[in-house]
């Protein structure tokens, strides 16, 4: 009789193994975000980046200011088509060099048009706005210096290339609009 109550229970805990039952899933579980199609490009164009940038590079994101993947998209040189601008960390022999890019796609295919060499130890902020008032945003780069001291690059579009508009230090978090009305 003991055998017959174990053998059930062996077949019963067999046809529910077998059979995928578990704990069902919960609601957060099931959750997921929407997949856009801003998404999908955003993760394509990640594997086309790795390619253009040198062996070993890696995307640095803002240590503070802003957050994001560390590729910022927007119309810079005012042609209506997105170019993609995006900040790297170079590993050239034990000392890291910081850089920044502009990438333009042209006939489907991605290529960098303008880069410039960062300072100091990291990226505080990184960004695009329109500081100028001339509709077309700038890219906008704060760089960690250490000691609470950061750098601010501004370039701005201009005869076909991007060029260094205005250098300033400022502390702590960087403020876009105070910024804008010092200009």
């Amino acid at each position: 009789m003991f055998s017959k109550w174990i053998c059930t229970g062996l077949i019963t805990i067999s046809l529910l193994w077998i059979s995928g039952c578990g704990m069902p899933s919960t609601p957060m579980d099931l959750i997921k975000s929407p997949s856009s199609e801003v998404n999908i490009q955003k993760d394509n164009f990640s594997a086309i980046l790795q390619n253009l940038l040198p062996k070993g590079a890696r995307l640095l994101a803002p240590d503070g200011g802003n957050t994001g993947s560390g590729i910022l998209f927007g119309d810079v040189d005012g042609d209506g088509i997105d170019e993609a601008m995006v900040v790297y960390e170079e590993n050239v022999t034990k000392d890291k060099m910081l850089k920044a890019a502009l990438l333009k796609q042209h006939n489907e295919e991605w290529r960098i048009i303008w880069d410039a060499k960062g300072f100091g130890y990291g990226l505080d902020y990184a960004g695009l706005s329109d500081v100028t008032n001339d509709g077309r945003p700038e890219i906008i780069l704060g760089w960690s210096l250490g000691a609470g001291e950061n750098g601010l690059d501004i370039y701005e579009w201009n005869n076909d290339t991007l060029k260094l508009w205005t250098k300033k230090g400022y502390q702590g978090q960087l403020d876009l609009d105070k910024i804008a009305k010092k200009m």
